[in-house]
């Protein structure tokens, strides 16, 4: 049955962080909160790329929701700097916050279902890494969402404990809307405040995505470019181990 929970496998990691047991299968409604997702996040990025003066405000809601995915290309830092310059601070951080709420609550119910597949699951959940990792966020789990949302820490090791131990949505909503509007101020205020010239802003943008992600380009065309039998040393999997000769007999 599509959705249906085991519970044989639920190891509890942490006294105060309660073990969730695995689905066996992806729930329907995964799907769409996915498909919902991909087109308000496409539309988001769209509207800042064409029509980002039109209506700035709306643009700032909807390009905050690609910006503030999990897996996401796009910094919003940039895009706070650049509207800051014209729009008033408060109302143009109140919309990039409801738009991260969007981002927030989409991305909850996606990939809480995701990482808690049982074959998903399996893989991550006994690791020494994330039960550490878990035991420690627990301690202080509202705390610590607010200040990694508030500060230049990476967001994401958060949100990936958050959807693997399915921490209350309600809370992790409310914890990413505390961190996320003072941060948005702030950028907004430097906008407004330095006069920085957009061409610099832009030029910035650009150089942020590359040096994130132009290494893992190259890594991956030298894989795909380097013939298979350089790949590595070993057999292939399922192949059986070369068997050694003895001397002698």
């Amino acid at each position: 049955m599509r959705g249906r929970i085991t519970r044989e496998r639920a190891p509890e990691l942490a006294d105060n962080a309660p073990a969730h047991p695995a689905y066996e299968s992806m729930k329907p409604s995964t799907w769409v909160f996915g498909g919902i997702m991909i087109v308000l996040g496409v539309f988001g990025v769209l509207l800042m790329l064409l029509k980002p003066q039109v209506h700035p405000l709306w643009t700032m809601f909807f390009y905050s929701i690609p910006s503030n995915c999990a897996i996401s290309v796009f910094p919003h830092e940039p895009a706070m700097i650049l509207y800051g310059k014209t729009v008033n601070a408060w109302q143009l951080s109140i919309a990039a916050t409801l738009g991260t709420i969007v981002a927030a609550f989409l991305d909850y119910r996606f990939f809480s279902t995701i990482l808690n597949i049982e074959v998903t699951a399996s893989r991550y959940r006994e690791k020494p890494f994330y039960r550490k990792a878990r035991k420690w966020f627990y301690k202080a789990p509202f705390l610590s969402l607010i200040v990694a949302g508030a500060s230049p820490i990476p967001f994401f090791p958060f949100k990936f404990l958050v959807y693997a131990s399915r921490y209350p949505y309600w809370k992790f909503l409310l914890a990413v809307a505390i961190g996320r509007f003072p941060r948005y101020v702030l950028l907004a205020l430097v906008g407004y405040t330095l006069d920085i010239p957009a061409w610099i802003i832009i030029t910035g943008f650009a150089l942020l995505v590359v040096s994130m992600y132009s290494k893992k380009m190259l890594d991956w065309a030298r894989r795909a470019l380097t013939p298979r039998k350089k790949r590595g040393q070993g057999p292939r999997r399922g192949q059986p181990l070369p068997v050694k000769e003895e001397a002698g007999g």
